[in-house]
C-alpha cells in the first residue's frame, strides 16, 4: 500500500541508512542492522513473503519497525540517488502522459519502491529507473568509475557495490567497465577545447607502472586549475618536454606567455627547439608560500595523483588509459574546493553537453 508520509519509524530508517556503516549485507535475503541504543545487531530477513526483526518492537507489534525500513530504504538506494541527480521525464506506462506526481512508497523485498500517478488517467504506476538488466548496468559503471578515480581499490569497489546495491561482480568484470567507460569518456571530451590563461604550470613525477618506475608530466592553467596535458614516459629529457609542451599547445590552440617549472633543464632545452617559441620560461620554482610564481597548484595535483597510483599499488593493466581517464575525471567530474565544489570545465561550456555517462 502506497503511504503519502513518512512515519516516525520511516524517518528513523532513513536516518539509519543515513549514518553510514549500520547495515551489514549477508544475502539478498538477509541483513544485519545495528542498534541505535546498544552494541548489538538485530537480524532482519524476508522470509514468507514479508520482512521481520529480532528487535522487541517488531516482536512486540509484528509491523514494520526502524530496521525494517533501514533495510528497504538500502535496497532502493540506487533508485533514491539516481531520481534526485538526474531531470528525467517520467512518463505513464498506460496512456503516454507525462503529466505524473508523486503518491509515496511501496515496500516489498526489493525495497522502497516509488509510486507515481497520472493526472490524466489517475493510474498509479512503479518509478522504474534501474530495474532493467542494461540500465541497472550502466548506472553501476558509472557509480564504479567515480569511486575508482576517487582512490577506491578494485575490492573495495566491489565491496561496495555488493553492500550497498546488493549486486557482486568479479574485480576483472569492473576493471573491464572502468576501462570501457574511461575510453567513452575520452572520446566524448577529446574535441573540446580549453578556454585557458596566458601562464601554466609543468611538472614531472615517478609514478609506477607494472612495478616499474616512470615518469608522468603535466601541465596545467593557473587560472582557471584545468589540466591541460599529461604524458607518460620513460625518459626524463629535452624530447619527452618537447612532446608533452606541444600537447598542451594543441589542446589549447595557444601559446602561453609564461611557463612556470621546477630547475629541470629539460624544458628550457625544449623551448629552444620549439618552433615560433615566445614563451618566458621561469623555472627552478617549487612549492612556496608567497607570491604567484610557483607551482603549488601543480606540485599538489601531482601529489594527489601518486597518492591514487599507490592506492592501486601502482597501476598494472591500461595504464596510459587509466591516467588519460584520471586527466579527464580531474577536469569534467571532480569537484574542487576552491572553484566552489564544481570541476575546472563545465560540461556545458561552448553550448556542449557532455553525455558519455549515459
Amino acid at each position: 500500500m502506497a503511504t503519502t508520509t513518512f512515519g516516525r519509524r520511516e524517518l528513523r530508517g532513513l536516518g539509519i541508512v543515513a549514518i553510514g556503516g549500520q547495515i551489514q549485507r549477508l544475502s539478498d535475503k538477509m541483513f544485519l542492522v545495528k542498534s541505535q541504543t546498544t552494541d548489538a545487531f538485530y537480524k532482519v530477513e524476508w522470509s514468507r513473503g514479508k520482512w521481520s526483526c529480532e528487535c522487541q518492537d517488531y516482536v512486540k507489534r509484528s509491523e514494520s519497525c526502524k530496521h525494517i525500513y533501514a533495510v528497504n530504504f538500502l535496497l532502493a538506494l540506487p533508485q533514491i540517488v539516481l531520481s534526485n541527480t538526474r531531470a528525467l521525464e517520467r512518463k505513464c506506462p498506460y496512456c503516454g502522459s507525462n503529466k505524473t506526481i508523486l503518491k509515496g512508497f511501496r515496500y516489498n523485498k526489493s525495497g522502497a519502491v516509488r509510486i507515481r500517478m497520472c493526472k490524466i488517467c489517475g493510474r498509479k504506476f512503479k518509478d522504474d529507473l534501474m530495474r532493467n538488466g542494461k540500465g541497472r548496468s550502466s548506472a553501476l559503471a558509472v557509480i564504479a568509475i567515480d569511486l575508482f578515480y576517487k582512490r577506491l581499490s578494485l575490492r573495495e569497489i566491489r565491496n561496495h557495490l555488493w553492500q550497498v546495491y546488493g549486486v557482486d561482480k568479479p574485480v576483472s568484470t569492473l576493471h573491464r567497465w572502468i576501462v570501457k567507460l574511461t575510453k567513452t569518456m575520452r572520446k566524448a571530451v577529446d574535441g573540446v577545447t580549453l578556454e585557458l590563461g596566458d601562464k601554466w604550470l609543468g611538472d614531472e613525477t615517478v609514478v609506477k607502472v607494472k612495478g616499474k618506475e616512470k615518469y608522468l608530466w603535466s601541465i596545467m592553467d593557473y587560472e582557471t586549475r584545468r589540466y591541460v596535458a599529461s604524458l607518460l614516459t620513460e625518459g626524463r629529457g629535452a624530447k619527452e618536454a618537447l612532446i608533452v609542451i606541444k600537447k598542451a599547445i594543441r589542446k589549447g590552440g595557444k601559446q602561453p606567455q609564461k611557463l612556470v617549472t621546477d630547475g629541470l633543464e629539460s624544458y628550457s632545452r625544449a623551448l629552444k627547439e620549439l618552433p615560433n617559441n615566445c614563451i618566458e620560461h621561469i623555472s627552478n620554482v617549487g612549492l612556496a608560500k608567497q607570491g604567484d610564481c610557483n607551482n603549488n597548484r601543480l606540485e599538489r595535483l601531482q601529489g594527489t595523483i601518486k597518492n591514487w597510483t599507490k592506492a592501486k599499488r601502482g597501476l598494472k593493466s591500461q595504464s596510459k588509459t587509466l591516467l588519460d581517464g584520471y586527466h579527464d575525471y580531474y577536469n569534467f567530474i571532480r569537484p574542487h574546493m576552491a572553484l566552489s565544489d564544481k570541476p575546472p570545465v563545465n560540461v556545458n561550456e561552448g553550448g556542449r553537453w557532455l553525455s558519455f555517462i549515459d
